[in-house]
């Protein structure tokens, strides 16, 4: 990952975590009013709160919600720090309630949960606009080349135009040739003659492959030689989309394919 986006996420997690015990916080005054109560102490409330805290990060991390490629403003998300929040409130109960025996109120617990999902979805979509901004001044972007000009390939570049996520589009390469110049202001360089001078011209950091089936091989050769990152669409190996599944056999990936992807595929 290149230094600026590190710098980013390390941003995004320490905010993470002082909204977490915010919410501890202003829970806490919430329910108690905003003066420090002798029956239902701070200090110990607040204890709990931040050895809690650094569990509901190492859990951020295990459900994958600091992954750039992340649709943040979608459900999938949504749930993900609904997931965080329970957690969160369910891990504080417990070692509050080991720990002192005794506790004041249940209503404490459901402004925990409301409060840490609402302030760390808030922050994740700032963020994401945050990410957005940094990349029109080139911070933390992959340089992107696309493999292809054939409709999906379009498609794929139009959004990440418009959309402006960590991958910028910045070459393509067609070679079936034709009188194309450009795809949505991206300039088309060529054939596949011109492969490994394109990417070293225009300091590739990602390929995505979305037409040429029969030059994967070399393809994905050269991307694992000069630790390129390089993606391709399942449509490409004929597989439609949202039908596949990435599954592991004794440790090894393989790619799972279903007739009809329902959500228990996801987990069982």
């Amino acid at each position: 990952m290149k230094k600026q986006l590190i710098a980013l996420k390390i941003l995004q997690i320490a905010v993470d975590a002082l909204l977490i015990l915010g919410s501890f916080a202003l829970a806490y005054f919430l329910r108690i009013g905003f003066y420090f109560s002798s029956e239902f102490p701070f200090g110990p409330f607040f204890l709990i709160a931040a050895i809690t805290t650094p569990l509901s990060i190492l859990f951020m991390f295990f459900i994958r919600a600091y992954k750039l490629s992340q649709q943040i403003n979608s459900l999938r998300h949504f749930q993900r720090l609904a997931f965080v929040a329970l957690e969160t409130t369910f891990v504080f109960m417990i070692l509050y309630y080991f720990t002192f025996r005794n506790f004041f109120s249940r209503w404490i617990l459901v402004f925990i949960f409301i409060l840490v999902l609402i302030s760390t979805y808030i922050w994740h979509l700032l963020f994401r606009w945050i990410l957005k901004k940094a990349a029109t001044q080139e911070i933390g972007v992959y340089r992107a080349l696309i493999i292809g000009s054939n409709r999906p390939a379009e498609a794929i570049i139009k959004i990440l135009v418009d959309k402006k996520p960590h991958i910028k589009p910045v070459a393509i390469i067609n070679a079936h040739g034709g009188s194309q110049k450009e795809l949505h202001g991206i300039p088309v360089v060529g054939k596949m003659n011109v492969f490994e001078q394109s990417i070293a011209k225009h300091n590739i950091d990602i390929i995505l492959q979305m037409d040429h089936l029969e030059q994967s091989l070399n393809i994905i050769n050269y991307a694992l030689s000069n630790n390129l990152k390089y993606y391709m669409p399942p449509e490409l190996l004929g597989i439609f989309q949202g039908h596949q599944l990435i599954e592991e056999v004794e440790g090894l990936p393989f790619l799972k394919v279903h007739k009809e992807k329902k959500w228990w595929h996801q987990i069982w």
